[in-house]
């Protein structure tokens, strides 16, 4: 099992975690302007509780947006220097997908059946303030794998409510539920999701099984 060292600070939540062959270990919080202070303690304790330095990682993670600026930056800078200092590579994830693989475990770790859950069709929301809004459309897989055919998106609110009544998701997770029209949530349910970073961890080992891991130069956010 290749080490993978995830980071998420794209929204109130800060997470970090980490992928070896005896698990998954992560540490989480949610203190909101927090995150300077909270991610390099989260990676020295994950990294301690694995008996594994930095220079164990073969490979990093990080959610690149939508999201807070700040909180983007923070993460992605932590990234950033790791990736430089050790010469590993990076996969970038969308902070909305992370957002839908965080309902979805939650979902089953309540009890639900994977299989009736398969083909489950997700749309993750963000605040962007100024009455937008990023807005994603995902579905669940029979293989349980995330994928989606549609870009994130930037929209006006009330563009935003005509592609959901337009798209009719399953369900709709975001970290602010309150912008959206009351027909909708009367019809769709809307829950409250921050994006956890041991989600980062199943998207990013995805991708590295497809061979997607990149030169941090080749990132953006």
């Amino acid at each position: 099992m290749t080490p993978i060292l995830a980071i998420e600070t794209s929204t109130e939540a800060c997470s970090v975690a980490l992928r070896t062959a005896d698990g998954d270990i992560f540490r989480y919080s949610q203190e909101p302007r927090s995150h300077t202070k909270l991610v390099m303690p989260m990676i020295e304790s994950v990294l301690s509780e694995a008996s594994l330095a930095t220079s164990d990682l073969r490979t990093l993670t990080v959610s690149i947006g939508p999201g807070s600026f700040t909180g983007l930056r923070i993460g992605f800078a932590t990234i950033q220097g790791l990736a430089y200092g050790l010469e590993i590579p990076v996969l970038p994830i969308s902070t909305l997908e992370v957002m839908c693989a965080t309902y979805y475990r939650d979902l089953i770790q309540k009890g639900a059946d994977r299989g009736v859950f398969s083909n489950i069709r997700i749309m993750p929301v963000i605040d962007a303030r100024m009455d937008e809004v990023n807005c994603g459309y995902y579905e669940v897989a029979s293989n349980n794998e995330i994928n989606t055919d549609y870009s994130d998106r930037l929209l006006k609110i009330t563009d935003a409510n005509s592609w959901i009544k337009a798209m009719s998701p399953d369900v709709i997770v975001a970290d602010k539920p309150n912008v959206f029209d009351p027909d909708i949530i009367k019809s769709i349910p809307v829950k409250h999701i921050f994006p956890h970073a041991i989600d980062l961890l199943d998207l990013a080992q995805r991708d590295f099984n497809r061979g997607m891991a990149k030169s941090i130069d080749l990132v953006d956010l």
